[in-house]
């Protein structure tokens, strides 16, 4: 009930939409005009970026209905307001379509006295020259009409929302109009026996049809096998304040959504602004902004903030909502409402601990949510595979546990590492987004002090960390002795089966290496780097204990211990060997 009562305190304070009304697509708009003109009717879509002709969206009187037929005033589909239909339709079904559409407006005509607009439209049903118009080549009976007298929507009159609110009101309350203590509000009304407006299907991953937030349309759903929400009492204002403001939610900036996802994550703010949040949010972070809430988490005041804040109840909330649909059902995956100084400490961390070292920039870098997206996904040679490709083999809900790190600050499910981990077998390709993603998993989210380090870890006597670092300056000893001409190189031939037992990669590679050194050696102008290979490559062993061999296969932990000692060893060496030729230069 706290989403409901936070919905509509958002809707509250944040849309100014008119009650019942819903945005959607309309195609076509039919011109009335009071001087006598004839009416016209024109197609209003647009090419948008891509050329694709587009309808134009407009907030209109809105309200569920399912297999029922059930006018909306002033702007319908085409079979409800001109009468028209199509190969998917049915006459007689459009018949009553359009008529209850005429019966509709006609009951808003006489309660609107003699509003010129009232007077246009009525005249323009009982005459019915519409029915004489050559019907447009394409159209279809469900595409959207917009009713506009004088240049002015039908819907928008005062008068016609005044009618729309009183008409739901009759619709929903059922045969047995109930009035009841709302639970959301709390203040006593006229109840409704289903919510009257739905969350449109586009906005919702999975949903096959518009789905209402809060739904008991079966007898399996409803206390006692009943149906409609007589146990769950909802007063109209509420019925619509929520599902207002969920919409406006969804397709705002503030909603994460992403091809291939199972689930669409909102955030709001309550008695804050949003932008401080919007400016280290995962998607949108602006690096200014992390640097000062790092800044507050180092020196402390974040601590004594959040501590405060759960001590004294804050009226400053972070609240989100994370929804995914099942045909025409919705479920609520994840919500949260908390002290706004606890969310931005655990973005603080999250950013903390998802810095990584690359290969091609001296300083860690920073990465945002779809970067750490993309690299869950196949590498194709050059790039990840997009998020909508099917072959990205990418799971739909890598987004919730990464936002759930993120927002609530508790540890990635195992099944993330494992599998990157998988990912980095099939591909053979590790980079700093996937190094940061197993940093992410082996950092506790709650501990400001990150036990993984985002650069190389000197000090780190981890055997399978040392066992990674081993074979990045094995392979870029075989590099180095060949010149660069490889088919395959030693990672190629070794790296998958090397991240979960090293230990045989590692010792045919030392085997190999005398090999390879000894060529360098040959050669008076690689000759000082065949020393200084050898020397790293006693210098990691020396820092193994040997008394603490390798396990024939390593655990999940282990592995990425061995992965981020690969990644962070090859990183520190190409900044290194950028460093020296930037001296020699």
């Amino acid at each position: 009930m706290m989403l409901l009562q936070r919905l509509v305190q958002y809707a509250e304070e944040t849309t100014d939409s008119a009650p019942f009304h819903r945005e959607r697509e309309f195609v076509w708009r039919i011109d009335l005009f009071s001087d006598g003109r004839p009416a016209r009717l024109t197609d209003i879509r647009e090419p948008d970026a891509k050329g694709r002709l587009r309808g134009f969206r407009e907030s209109t009187p809105a309200m569920t209905r399912s297999i029922q037929v059930a006018a909306q005033l002033g702007a319908d589909d085409v079979q409800y307001v001109l009468g028209w239909g199509d190969d998917t339709t049915k006459p007689d079904r459009v018949a009553q379509c359009h008529q209850q559409f005429i019966e509709l407006v006609s009951a808003w005509a006489d309660t609107a006295g003699h509003e010129p607009a009232a007077e246009t439209v009525r005249a323009f049903y009982r005459d019915g020259d519409y029915t004489h118009w050559e019907r447009p080549e394409g159209y279809g009976a469900k595409q959207g009409v917009l009713l506009a007298v004088d240049g002015q929507l039908l819907s928008k009159a005062h008068s016609a929302i005044r009618f729309w609110t009183d008409e739901v009101t009759r619709r929903k309350s059922g045969k047995d109009a109930a009035a009841g203590l709302c639970l959301v509000c709390g203040r006593h009304g006229a109840l409704v026996k289903t919510i009257p407006t739905k969350i449109a299907a586009r906005l919702v991953p999975g949903a096959g049809n518009d789905v209402a937030l809060v739904s008991v349309n079966e007898n399996v759903f409803g206390y006692g096998l009943t149906t409609s929400l007589a146990h769950t009492p909802i007063c109209f204002t509420c019925g619509n304040a929520f599902s207002t403001g969920l919409t406006h939610l969804l397709g705002s900036e503030h909603a994460y959504r992403l091809p291939g996802q199972d689930s669409v994550m909102a955030w709001w703010v309550v008695g804050a602004p949003p932008r401080d949040v919007y400016d280290v949010m995962p998607r949108t972070a602006d690096p200014g902004a992390v640097r000062r809430l790092l800044s507050r988490l180092r020196s402390g005041d974040l601590d004594r903030a959040a501590a405060l804040a759960d001590q004294q109840e804050s009226s400053e909330r972070f609240c989100s909502v994370t929804l995914g649909g099942n045909n025409s059902r919705i479920m609520v995956r994840d919500w949260i409402d908390m002290p706004l100084t606890s969310a931005l400490r655990n973005l603080a961390l999250w950013h903390e601990h998802s810095h990584m070292v690359s290969e091609w920039e001296d300083e860690p870098q920073r990465h945002g949510l779809a970067i750490l997206l993309m690299a869950t996904g196949r590498w194709e040679g050059s790039r990840y595979a997009d998020h909508s490709s099917r072959s990205a083999r990418r799971p739909e809900h890598i987004q919730r546990d990464l936002l759930a790190r993120a927002l609530r600050g508790v540890a990635l499910p195992p099944s993330v590492p494992h599998h990157v981990l998988r990912r980095i077998g099939a591909d053979g390709h590790i980079d700093s987004a996937r190094a940061a993603l197993l940093r992410l998993a082996l950092c506790d989210p709650k501990k400001k002090e990150p036990s993984v380090t985002a650069g190389l870890d000197e000090k780190n006597q981890d055997t399978a960390y040392l066992f990674g670092r081993i074979f990045s300056v094995l392979e870029q000893i075989q590099y180095a002795a060949s010149e660069g001409k490889l088919n395959a190189t030693f990672g190629d031939r070794h790296l998958a089966g090397a991240v979960a037992n090293p230990t045989p990669a590692v010792a045919a590679g030392r085997k190999l290496a005398s090999a390879w050194l000894a060529k360098l050696r040959r050669r008076p102008n690689t000759r000082a780097k065949a020393v200084a290979f050898a020397e790293t490559l006693d210098l990691i062993a020396d820092l193994a204990d040997a008394s603490k061999p390798l396990p024939t296969y390593l655990p999940a932990r282990r592995q990425m211990q061995f992965v981020l000692g690969y990644h962070q060893q090859r990183a520190h060496d190409r900044e290194q060997a950028r460093a020296r030729k930037a001296a020699q230069s």
